[in-house]
C-alpha cells in the first residue's frame, strides 16, 4: 500500500495517493514518511479549493483561440478572465518549460468557468495543472512528478 501510494505521490495522482496513503496511517499511525505526504496532500487541496473557488465563480463568456501557443493562450484566458470579473480576478498562471509555452493548440468555448478552461488547456497541450497556494502551474507531465518528490524529501 506504501508502495502504491508513494508512487500515485510521486506522479502527481494525488487522490488514488491519499487512498493509498490513509489505508497505510491507519495501519502504522507512526510512519513518518506516509504522514508528510499526508500532510502535503491536505495542505495542497486547501490551496486548491481556495483557488478553485474563486476561478470557478468566473465564468468566460466565450474563448476563440486558433492555432495559438500555449504562453499566448494563457495571456489570452488571463484578459479574459479579468474582463469577465469586472477586475476582481486576475489569475495567476505559471508555465514552466519554454517547450510547453510553445505548444500549438486550438479553444473555441462558450460559457464556462475559468477553471474548466484552464483544465482543457492543460489537456490540449499535454501538461500537468498543478493548484498552488498564489498560483495555478502548468508544467510537462514528468516534471510535475518531479516536483513532487522534491516537495516529499
Amino acid at each position: 500500500m506504501y508502495q502504491k501510494g508513494r508512487e500515485a505521490f510521486h506522479k502527481g495522482d494525488f487522490v488514488t495517493a491519499r487512498a493509498f496513503l490513509t489505508q497505510v496511517a491507519a495501519a502504522k499511525p507512526g510512519h513518518a514518511d506516509t504522514q508528510n505526504m499526508l500532510r502535503y496532500l491536505q495542505a495542497h487541496a486547501k490551496q486548491q479549493s481556495i483557488l478553485q473557488r474563486d476561478y470557478a465563480a468566473v465564468t468566460i463568456p466565450k474563448i476563440d483561440m486558433q492555432d495559438v501557443t500555449l504562453e499566448e493562450a494563457v495571456s489570452g484566458l488571463r484578459v479574459l478572465a479579468k474582463n469577465a470579473s469586472q477586475g476582481k480576478v486576475s489569475p495567476n498562471l505559471i508555465i514552466k518549460g519554454a517547450s510547453l509555452a510553445e505548444k500549438k493548440l486550438s479553444l473555441t468555448l462558450g460559457n464556462v468557468p475559468l477553471t474548466q478552461a484552464i483544465e482543457y488547456l492543460a489537456q490540449l497541450s499535454g501538461a500537468k495543472v498543478t493548484y498552488d497556494k498564489h498560483a495555478i502551474i502548468f508544467s510537462e507531465v514528468s516534471a510535475a512528478g518531479a516536483e513532487a518528490k522534491e516537495v516529499a524529501k
